[in-house]
This record gives structure tokens, C-alpha cells and sequence, in this order.
């Protein structure tokens, strides 16, 4: 199974007062969401987050905790984390919570982890 694209699930509710919500933990040091961290700055979307996201040859899609699809199976209390899908087959995760934490918010470790998952996404279907 090839991923053709993978998709961020934020632990965070969509719209601008959220939005708004997530500025503001972020300029006082206070992120709730590893994958947040490890992506947005208080004022965008980090350029490292940027470069790796170019270079990782699939396409990469942003959803948040209330648009993700109750059948994908996916319970709050696993967010964020990143998913992996190939056409339209149900997405299987690539990187939990635990993973995305685990890269202290350096994007190059992010990016170490996405790359050895991708070369072999059988495995990451693993629980």
C-alpha cells in the first residue's frame, strides 16, 4: 500500500475563536497539542514545517479534533497524531501522540519519524 497523502489531526477544535484561543497559549508558552508545537508559531505555520512538508512527496492535509469523521475510528483521547491514507481506503496512523511528543518540538525528528514510516507503512498500521 502506497500513502498517497497524510493527514495532521490537530487536538484542537477548528474556527477563528479557537484559533484566536491557540494564539494566545502559544505567546504565553502554554501549547496543549504536540503536533500544534511541532507545526504553527504564534504567528504561522513554521517554515521548517513548511520545507519538510514539501520535501516528503505526498500531499499533506490539516484537520482538526471536530471535523474528524466519526468512522475513521479515531477516539480524542489518540490526538494528535498523524495519519497515513492511500486513495480512498480508511486512513491508519502513522505518528500518535506519544510519537509526536516524543520530538520535543524539533521539526527534524518529526520529519526522521514521517520518512522511516513512510518507507514502510505496513507497520504503522500496527497498534
Amino acid at each position: 500500500m502506497t500513502v498517497d497523502r497524510i493527514i495532521l489531526v490537530y487536538d484542537a477544535d477548528s474556527g477563528v475563536a479557537a484559533l484566536l484561543l491557540d494564539v494566545c497559549k502559544k505567546l504565553f508558552g502554554r501549547e496543549d497539542c504536540a503536533l500544534c508545537a511541532l507545526t504553527y508559531s504564534p504567528v504561522g505555520k513554521r517554515r521548517a514545517w513548511s520545507a519538510c512538508a514539501k520535501g516528503l512527496g505526498v500531499a499533506v492535509e490539516e484537520l482538526h479534533r471536530d471535523r474528524l469523521p466519526a468512522d475513521w475510528g479515531i477516539a480524542r483521547t489518540e490526538l494528535p497524531c498523524i495519519l497515513g491514507r492511500a486513495g480512498e481506503a480508511r486512513p491508519f496512523r502513522l505518528l500518535g501522540r506519544a510519537e509526536l511528543e516524543a520530538c520535543h518540538g524539533r521539526v527534524d525528528e518529526l520529519e526522521r519519524r514521517l520518512r522511516a514510516r513512510l518507507d514502510t507503512p505496513a507497520q504503522a498500521a500496527r497498534p
